[in-house]
This record gives C-alpha cells, sequence and structure tokens, in this order.
C-alpha cells in the first residue's frame, strides 16, 4: 500500500509540475506577428503622429499617444531623442 501511496504521489507531482511549466511556457511566448491590418492601422498612426513628416517622432508629437509617450525613452533603442518606425512598433504593438 506504502508503494501506491508514493507512485500516485509522484503521478500528482509531475502532472502539477507539468501544468505549471505549461503555464510559464504560455506566459513568457513570444507576442505574435502583426497582421497586415495591424501594420496598416500602426503606419497610419505613426503617420498621424508624425506632424512634421520627418519620418520619426519627437517627445512632443509621441505625447499625443499616452501609451507611447510613456515607454519613449524605453523605446528609443539608439537613444537619439526620436523613434524610428521600428521602435513605434514594438510600443504599439505591445499596447494594443
Amino acid at each position: 500500500m506504502n508503494l501506491r501511496y508514493n507512485i500516485a504521489r509522484t503521478s500528482l507531482f509531475v502532472a502539477v509540475a507539468s501544468l505549471a511549466l505549461a503555464a510559464t511556457a504560455q506566459t513568457t511566448a513570444a507576442p505574435a506577428a502583426p497582421t497586415a491590418k495591424d501594420k496598416t492601422a500602426m503606419e497610419a498612426a505613426f503617420t498621424r503622429a508624425d506632424t512634421n513628416a520627418d519620418g520619426k517622432l519627437s517627445k512632443d508629437e509621441a505625447a499625443r499617444m499616452p501609451a507611447i509617450a510613456a515607454k519613449f525613452d524605453e523605446l528609443d533603442t539608439n537613444k537619439d531623442g526620436s523613434l524610428t518606425m521600428d521602435e513605434f512598433a514594438t510600443g504599439y504593438m505591445s499596447a494594443s
């Protein structure tokens, strides 16, 4: 009987550990690639915000989008004081 108890306990432990591992894998999975519709919306938002049409967003231009403005410094990976379309895309996809 003790052997059956140990086998059952071990099986339960393995099942719980497997579920925990699966849940962790789901929460750390890479975000899905943007769809064509996402890309179109993202490009339109970038173009609207880029009021001087220089192909990048300043902090002032990004201020029109609170989710982007809040992460501006983090998104500005090359630290040039503006967001390129690629830098903006990272923030846009995480905000949507």
